[in-house]
């Protein structure tokens, strides 16, 4: 339900950032300006450059925004890598660190949407978070029984053996 939320929410970040002026790619399509200060429209915009990068340069992007950050802890530094470490995939995936980064943001100096997105992320995060515990929960059991089940089958086996050992002194004996 949450991914939703955010989908839809990247979906009107997108499409306000489409009223904007338009100019040309290099390969002739139409793309929208998006304002390159602080905001969504910026952190997405970002976020978006990096679903096409190969795992090495995505970790190289992921080390320059970890060091920008660091150098300069601003919304907007801080944001972007949030996203990332929120929403990529390994090998820089890294839910714990975003959930860190969206702790300190100052929801009193941003805008409704930048709220809006810290906290469709901190419920994504959560849900996340709680589907692993669920997983992990349910991989235990998963375990218990297959030990279980393997123990079930050593005891079958060995009743088996004692029934084909009585079966044979039977016949022994009584030949």
């Amino acid at each position: 339900m949450s991914m939703t939320r955010f989908l839809i929410l990247t979906v009107i970040a997108t499409l306000l950032a489409g009223c904007s002026e338009l100019q040309y790619y290099s390969n002739g399509s139409f793309a929208p300006v998006i304002d390159s200060g602080r905001g969504v429209n910026r952190w997405l915009s970002d976020l978006h450059e990096t679903r096409a990068m190969s795992p090495e340069l995505l970790q190289q992007t992921l080390e320059a925004w970890e060091q920008e950050s660091s150098d300069n802890p601003s919304v907007n530094n801080c944001m972007r890598l949030a996203l990332l470490l929120a929403t990529a995939g390994e090998p820089v995936g890294d839910r714990e660190r975003a959930r860190e980064l969206l702790s300190k943001f100052d929801a009193g100096t941003g805008s409704d949407s930048e709220r809006e997105l810290v906290a469709i992320l901190q419920q994504y995060l959560d849900e996340q978070s709680q589907s692993s515990r669920k997983i992990n929960t349910l991989l235990k059991q998963l375990t218990e029984q297959n030990l279980r089940i393997e123990e079930l089958e050593q005891q079958l086996q060995a009743l088996t053996t004692i029934e084909q050992h009585i079966q044979q002194r039977e016949k022994s004996g009584g030949d």
